[in-house]
């Protein structure tokens, strides 16, 4: 019997365990799937506290593992876990799929998230943009670049998602861009890489709370309120992270850990260390109606099923359908054919006429005339009727040569006369004719229209092509314009250094012969020959500020001074003129380019003379006034001459407009150019038939004292200077003339020889006083590239920068660049003296 027994216990008992391992049961360890949402060692650090706690509470063994959500999922579909603790939505994607897979979890409670010094079993979805930005609802950011955190983050994508699509906006109509993380989406809205972004809530705030951003630069769209509720928000409150059990557990071992995560006090340390507390589990309804209509989680995976469903259900119905389609198709088709047949002369009747109106309409934008072959008006489209309005309202039957603006047209005329639509299909001219005084310039096409072989009429396309030639002579002229610029800057340095050794040679020969200038003819003579040459340095200044545009370099004026002296060039060879001045007492002065200013002034005083070509009286007045808190002398130039157009007003300071058969259209335009590079500005006023007043400001400066030039000093203690300038000319004769004054000169052809000289200096002992550098050296360093390597050996170089190119940037900006001063080639060796011993 015992051995019956025995042979029967073992097949029994590897049947219980076949039965044990097949059967479905639940594994002995707890185990707990957290999502590491920001990666295992954070969360890890996050929830550790919390695995200690129930460790030491429960006898039972714990194991916390932490998890991506594909992995959790994966897990929790094999019936591996037993507590999971996820975000809401992918707690209800878990949830609904498990019950497929053959498990069951169900949510016993919710986590409260610490906010603001409290925890909150909801949270939410704020969609928001920047404060500049002019959207104002969320139908608004339908098509515009939207900011979140991935597709399948609830609070940082799906809710805001959701409160778009109840606002009519799809998410295909979004142009969606996904960034990983909460804070990267409010740093491209920010930043402008996205118009508008959403996160979850207290997301901004507690970014404001660590300086990150201010919520001063936000602006929240569709903003709601909720008591008890103080955080930021776009939408309807969702239940925080739910935590799911395995239906499987034991009801005892269930209410055992829900009790301890209940009694988890909000104000322990272990409540501050997972940031969150556990509350009773919320409805979470409003998550699964969110998904549903949005068909994500699930339901997304249901959407094939509910296809194939209604395929299986409907399709008889679709093929019927179909059937009844071609059928009626079918039908059209034969009906549309025999339609066709009776349309068939109607179409060609009807292409005739297109083929006309084509022809006709084809230039759209030009007057057009059908003319019979005497040149008689028979039709005109809208644009020929209004230029020939006065002429067909009058007559029947007009001839295009009795409309105003073709009377003096010679070749519609000559195509008339001489037969031409006989001999060519097409005629083409350009012909520019005098009306009412203005050249107008017109572009037309003669077009012969044959029936049978032989011309029944004429077709005229008239264009109006003033304006066109008008700029294209305009263009021709900036063309000619722009190549006299890079001449005249090209000329430019080689005319100033000439001019420069000109003047050293001039002031050397002084000192060398200054015994003989006691002789009263020698000194009238050296006189005439400095003002000659600076004439001459003028002159070119007065060239290069028209085509280059020269800085301005000012001197304190008298105003009247100034007006009176060109006003009286201005005058020379007029007397049928009269000019009254009106002057306010006390008038301070003005600190101008006293060779621009003289370009403007004579330019407004030609103009006023030549308003009134029999003559009259021009009123000058100079004033003060005060402007946006700064005080301006105000110059009136006033005449009573024929006044300007209103129409041409908005026009007169563009370049090259003129109403002059002989003018260049640049008085004015050179006008505001020198105002305005004085810190000034320019008005003009005018009435046709009743003058012009021209007004100018410039800016009013405090009485000073003049500087006076430097006198040439016979002892200048021997300083020693190093000058470089490519040109022999300048540099030797600039080096003899202060080695005649006393200094000690070297001088260097190119930047890297001053170089070099400087190095050797320094070596020796007696570094330069100063280094005097030409700033433009072709093929070489530059006078910028020499003294920034100068600097690095010796920093406390006091550097002066030459050149004859008065636009270059670091002649008007010396200082920027450090340099000690800067000269304008051609200058008087008393500026360079002045700097040497200043």
């Amino acid at each position: 019997m015992n051995r019956l027994f025995r042979a029967l216990l073992i097949p029994l008992f590897s049947l219980f365990v076949c039965f044990c391992l097949t059967t479905k049961s639940f594994p002995q360890i707890i185990t707990f799937g957290i999502l590491a949402k920001r990666g295992e060692a954070i969360e890890k650090n996050r929830f550790y506290p919390l695995e200690e706690y129930l460790k030491k509470r429960t006898s039972l063994p714990i194991e916390f593992r932490y998890l991506p959500f594909e992995e959790l999922k994966k897990e929790a579909l094999e019936g591996r876990l037993s507590f999971i603790i996820t975000n809401s939505y992918q707690a209800i994607l878990i949830k609904e799929l498990a019950l497929k897979k053959g498990y069951s979890y169900k949510i016993i409670l919710s986590l409260g998230q610490y906010e603001l010094g409290d925890y909150y079993p909801y949270f939410g979805g704020v969609i928001f943009t920047r404060k500049d930005v002019p959207i104002q609802s969320l139908a608004e950011l339908k098509g515009k670049p939207f900011g979140a955190v991935n597709p399948d983050s609830f609070g940082g994508y799906l809710i805001g998602l959701y409160e778009l699509h109840k606002a009519g906006v799809k998410e295909r109509d979004l142009k969606t861009k996904f960034y990983g993380t909460h804070d990267a989406v409010v740093h491209a809205v920010l930043k402008g890489e996205v118009v508008a972004g959403t996160v979850r809530t207290g997301i901004l705030e507690r970014m404001a709370k660590d300086g990150e951003i201010s919520l001063d630069e936000i602006k929240v769209l569709s903003p709601k309120s909720y008591p008890n509720f103080p955080l930021l928000i776009s939408s309807p409150l969702y239940p925080e992270w739910p935590v799911l059990a395995n239906a499987n557990l034991p009801e005892k071992t269930l209410k055992e850990f829900a009790r301890l995560l209940l009694e988890i006090p909000p104000d322990s340390e272990l409540a501050k260390s997972i940031e969150a507390v556990f509350f009773l589990s919320q409805d979470y309804s409003l998550i699964n109606q969110l998904m549903l209509e949005l068909m994500k989680g699930p339901y997304e995976e249901l959407k094939g099923f509910y296809f194939q469903r209604f395929w299986k259900k409907y399709l008889p119905y679709l093929f019927a359908l179909l059937l009844i389609f071609l059928t009626l198709l079918s039908y059209l088709t034969y009906n549309l054919y025999l339609r066709n047949r009776e349309l068939k002369k109607t179409k060609e009747a009807l292409e005739r006429e297109a083929n006309f109106l084509d022809t006709v309409l084809r230039h759209t934008d030009h007057m057009i005339f059908q003319l019979d072959l005497a040149g008689n008006i028979l039709w005109a489209n809208q644009r020929g009727d209004r230029v020939c309005a006065e002429e067909l309202g009058a007559k029947g039957l007009v001839n295009i040569k009795e409309c105003t603006f073709a009377k003096n047209l010679k070749s519609i005329s000559d195509y008339f006369t001489n037969q031409l639509y006989q001999k060519e299909d097409r005629y083409n001219f350009v012909e520019t004719v005098e009306i009412d005084g203005f050249e107008r310039t017109y572009e037309g096409e003669l077009v012969a229209v044959k029936k049978d072989g032989k011309a029944s009429s004429v077709l005229l396309f008239l264009r109006d092509i003033t304006e066109k030639s008008i700029m294209e002579r305009q263009k021709i002229y900036l063309e000619k314009l722009n190549v006299l610029k890079n001449v005249a800057g090209g000329l430019a340095h080689d005319f100033n250094n000439l001019l420069s050794s000109v003047f050293n040679q001039l002031e050397l020969m002084r000192l060398k012969l200054q015994p003989s200038f006691k002789s009263e003819d020698i000194s009238k003579l050296y006189n005439e020959l400095s003002q000659s040459l600076n004439q001459l340095k003028i002159l070119g200044r007065e060239l290069l500020t028209l085509v280059r545009g020269e800085p301005t370099k000012r001197e304190k004026a008298n105003p009247l001074d100034l007006v009176k002296e060109y006003t009286k060039l201005a005058l020379a060879g007029r007397s049928n003129y009269q000019v009254e001045y009106a002057v306010e007492e006390g008038l301070p002065k003005v600190e101008v380019d006293r060779e621009l200013f003289s370009i403007m002034w004579i330019n407004l005083c030609l103009n006023a003379f030549e308003a009134m070509p029999k003559g009259g009286n021009v009123v000058i007045k100079l004033s003060t006034i005060e402007k946006n808190g700064q005080k301006f002398v105000r110059f009136e130039v006033i005449d009573q001459g024929v006044g300007i157009p209103e129409k041409h007003l908005p026009q007169v300071f563009e370049p090259f407009f003129t109403t002059k058969p002989s003018g260049t259209g640049l008085g004015l335009y050179v006008a505001k150019e020198v105002a305005t590079s004085h810190g000034g500005e320019i008005y003009i006023y005018s009435k046709e038939g009743e003058g012009t007043r021209v007004e100018i400001l410039l800016p009013a400066v405090s009485e000073e004292e003049d500087l006076t030039k430097a006198e040439v000093k016979a002892d200048s203690q021997r300083k020693r200077i190093l000058v470089m300038d490519d040109d022999d000319l300048v540099r030797e004769s600039l080096r003899e003339l202060l080695e005649s004054l006393g200094y000690e000169v070297e001088t260097a052809p190119d930047g890297e020889i001053a170089y070099k000289l400087f190095e050797e200096s320094l070596q020796a002992g007696k570094p330069y006083d100063f280094v005097v550098l030409d700033l433009i050296v072709p093929g070489k360093w530059t006078g910028l590239d020499t003294y920034m390597e100068i600097k690095k050996i010796y920093p406390q170089v006091k550097a002066i920068v030459m050149s004859g190119y008065f636009t270059e940037p670091v002649l008007r900006d010396y200082k920027k660049y450090n340099f000690y001063r800067a000269l304008t080639k051609p200058f008087p060796i008393q500026d360079l003296l002045k700097l040497l011993e200043g």
